[in-house]
């Protein structure tokens, strides 16, 4: 989730109406209103995970011959620079989160009482036992049933983003010996194998945070990258492969997730694909190409990660207040997620803005400076 323009811009878009897409469909669901794809929020997290399967691979792959993969100094400043993007701002609302978390427990049950059906346990908002408080400053959570949804944050996904970034020095790896497409493909068959040897563990999470439940998708945006590398349809085909083993695993995956699932492997192909100038294709997307380059575009993948984490931070808390303080329970289901919407997001995106500039940059810096001395013994 960097904000580094040294790869296809049309990635920034991307991101940003992944979060969009996230915030939206938690308002739509939180609301009780029912928005055919809109309220498939998990669809948005999917396509998080392409793109940072896709960027992690391409950012590994252009620098190996300035960073060598076989180098222990490799992967730890990979990791060095992956802990500081995602840390800083995680952290300070983790603590928000945290601290009061039995408030937003309150405002949870308070949705819950005019819309039953959104109940969800509000004991997990309040849990401030040190084992919660540990599990997720050191980012093991994700691999824990019991903590791994266990915030009023969405950081179920942030624990799985980080298992990603352990493992992926690794992956990359194995791939030098065994080959590109041969070791993604067949770590996602041992994925799938997994589900159904482990088949308790696997189930026991209520949300996807433990690696083996998603990284089929995070290797299908690794092979993306390769396929607009090599410019091979092929790989496109075994990128394809993850959807397949989103079926394969049958996590409680809906068919709307699994066609979207593809059809977000074929779309991202066709805009980062280099087209030959004057061309058809060339010509048919540069419209879309323009949408996802343009500046509020560009913004709005800036500020995607703050927007992402800080969310629902805002959602809960201002649908409860409506329903408690406004007629808004009897205005009809559309009406009233217009309402929720005009209210949260410039909110969401003027908080979020502030966090980019004062958290998320900061943070980066703070990795650089940290690197700086270590690149600069490998320069000379």
């Amino acid at each position: 989730m960097s904000a580094t323009r040294g790869w296809s811009t049309e990635l920034e878009g991307l991101r940003g109406l992944a979060s969009l897409w996230v915030l939206v469909g938690h308002i739509s669901l939180l609301i009780h209103c029912h928005i055919t794809l809109i309220s498939s929020p998990g669809i948005g997290v999917d396509l998080f995970i392409l793109l940072s399967g896709y960027l992690m691979a391409k950012n590994y792959v252009e620098r190996q011959h300035k960073e060598p993969w076989q180098r222990a100094e490799t992967i730890r400043t990979f990791w060095i620079r992956r802990f500081f993007r995602i840390a800083p701002l995680y952290y300070l609302l983790l603590i928000i989160a945290l601290i009061y978390g039995p408030w937003f427990g309150e405002m949870r049950d308070t949705i819950a009482h005019f819309y039953s059906g959104t109940a969800t346990a509000s004991s997990r908002y309040s849990d401030q036992s040190l084992a919660n408080i540990l599990t997720h400053f050191s980012f093991l959570f994700g691999l824990l049933p019991e903590y791994g949804f266990n915030t009023v944050l969405p950081d179920w996904s942030i624990g799985l983003e980080m298992q990603f970034y352990l493992l992926f020095p690794f992956i990359m790896l194995v791939t030098l010996r065994l080959g590109y497409a041969a070791s993604l493909i067949g770590i996602m068959a041992l994925c799938c194998a997994g589900r159904y040897l482990l088949a308790d563990y696997y189930d026991a999470f209520e949300m996807p945070s433990m690696i083996l439940i998603k990284l089929h998708m995070f290797l299908a945006g690794m092979l993306l990258a390769e396929a607009v590398r090599r410019k091979s349809l092929l790989y496109v085909a075994f990128a394809l492969l993850g959807p397949v083993a989103s079926v394969a695993m049958g996590m409680g995956v809906i068919k709307l997730q699994v066609i979207m699932e593809a059809l977000m492997i074929v779309g991202m192909a066709a805009i980062l694909w280099q087209y030959p100038q004057g061309s058809l294709m060339a010509t048919l997307i540069a419209l879309p190409r323009k949408l996802l380059n343009n500046r509020l575009s560009t913004w709005l993948g800036d500020v995607s990660f703050s927007v992402y984490l800080l969310h629902l931070l805002i959602v809960i808390p201002l649908i409860a207040q409506l329903l408690n303080h406004t007629d808004i329970e009897f205005r009809s289901d559309m009406t009233r997620f217009l309402i929720v919407c005009v209210c949260a997001i410039p909110l969401t995106y003027a908080l979020a803005s502030l966090l980019y500039k004062y958290v998320e940059k900061p943070g980066i810096r703070m990795g650089k400076r940290l690197l700086k001395p270590k690149l600069a013994e490998q320069a000379q």
